[in-house]
């Protein structure tokens, strides 16, 4: 039976890099502590660092991945439970930004069964994700008639005005380089929705070198919307605790509300 295939959002080609640049490491510092100790020394210990790192993210990726401790599908929950809590009848069109591999978009189309969810990304190099990989997760789900992928950038999506009933995104902003200022990220994706249509937005919110104060963050957005909360989405109670760090889910925060 054929499977879905939603990748890792850490990436095995990272892991792998950071183990065998640790294993060199520790080779030259071999080397080099028989001419210079203080050097050979300090290579040494910046090569257990990378070591533990490596081991660290290859810990963090098997408890995130479906065929592990399924963390990844758990957090996308997240996002429609919150999505829930804006009493959206599920009606009409949806927008996931920065889609990856489909999940969150097949989530939110397998939920509502009456609304078509549109997938957005630009599905850079960096990533193992594709627009055929998500129309065949999308296919394989059943909802393959209800949603649909296009390539396009979350700084200026390739949409009108309000043409959209729903939109929902999941730890994408914080990625987007053509957008510094993330209060304008936002409002592009607002952009897109109709007057009163929904949001949920999860992302690296507590995060203060890209964010700043996460409440500041959200009062600026207030003028701009009818209703809008902000959840604190940290140490969340379906994953390890080791998890809660700044490089996995220690600066998980969710935005909702209605336009």
């Amino acid at each position: 039976m054929e499977k879905p295939r939603y990748k890792n959002w850490i990436p095995f080609k990272l892991v792998a890099a950071v183990l065998l640049g640790a294993l060199a490491l520790l080779l030259i510092a071999r080397l080099l502590v028989e001419k210079n100790a203080v050097a050979g020394l300090l290579l040494m210990l910046l090569a257990f660092a990378a070591l533990f790192f490596g081991l660290y993210i290859l810990r963090a990726r098997t408890a995130l991945d479906d065929d592990g401790g399924g963390v990844q599908g758990k957090v996308l929950d997240g996002v429609l439970r919150h999505l829930a809590r804006t009493g959206w009848n599920g009606r009409g069109k949806a927008l996931d930004i920065g889609c990856g591999s489909g999940a969150l978009t097949v989530k939110l189309a397998k939920a509502y069964p009456r609304a078509h969810v549109v997938g957005v990304d630009l599905w850079g190099r960096g990533w193992e994700y594709s627009q055929k990989l998500c129309e065949d997760n999308a296919r394989i789900e059943g909802v393959g008639a209800r949603a649909s992928f296009r390539c396009g950038d979350a700084a200026k999506l390739p949409f009108v005005d309000g043409v959209f009933d729903v939109a929902v995104s999941n730890f994408v902003f914080h990625e987007v380089r053509a957008q510094p200022d993330k209060r304008a990220l936002i409002l592009e994706a607002l952009r897109v929705l109709r007057p009163g249509g929904a949001f949920a937005f999860q992302d690296t919110f507590f995060n203060r070198h890209v964010y700043g104060d996460a409440q500041e963050f959200v009062a600026a957005l207030r003028p701009h919307v009818t209703e809008i909360h902000f959840v604190d989405m940290r140490r969340p109670d379906y994953a390890p605790g080791f998890l809660n760090t700044r490089v996995v889910l220690g600066n998980m925060g969710l935005i909702w509300g209605r336009k």
